[in-house]
């Protein structure tokens, strides 16, 4: 592995156990899955804190949920490399199943 691919691992990993330590202390927890190649990343990101009844509470849900989707499909911040489709299925698939995921939750809340 190389330095910069070290360094994108384990800032996935330190976001993602906070999400994971509280994942067996509730069901509010929205899993982003994103397949970039043959590599398959995932993210829980915790919404317990949201009212996801309101709109305010779905908007910040669904900003955490695009973050992380950008996140496990590579996405770096200030590059100028253009987005590949590879990054485009990823992020589409991941943020597809993860809206779907926080619906169930909204519904649930209400």
């Amino acid at each position: 592995m190389t330095r910069k691919t070290l360094v994108v691992l384990a800032a996935t990993i330190a976001l993602a156990l906070p999400g994971v330590a509280s994942a067996g202390s509730n069901d509010m927890n929205v899993i982003v899955d994103g397949r970039a190649g043959t590599e398959t990343r995932t993210i829980a990101v915790s919404v317990a804190d949201l009212n996801l009844a309101s709109a305010n509470g779905m908007r910040r849900a669904d900003s955490r949920v695009n973050r992380a989707a950008k996140q496990v499909c590579g996405w770096l911040n200030g590059s100028v490399i253009p987005v590949s489709d590879d990054y485009r299925n990823c992020f589409g698939q991941a943020i597809e199943g993860a809206r779907s995921d926080l619906s169930e939750m909204a519904q649930r809340q209400s």
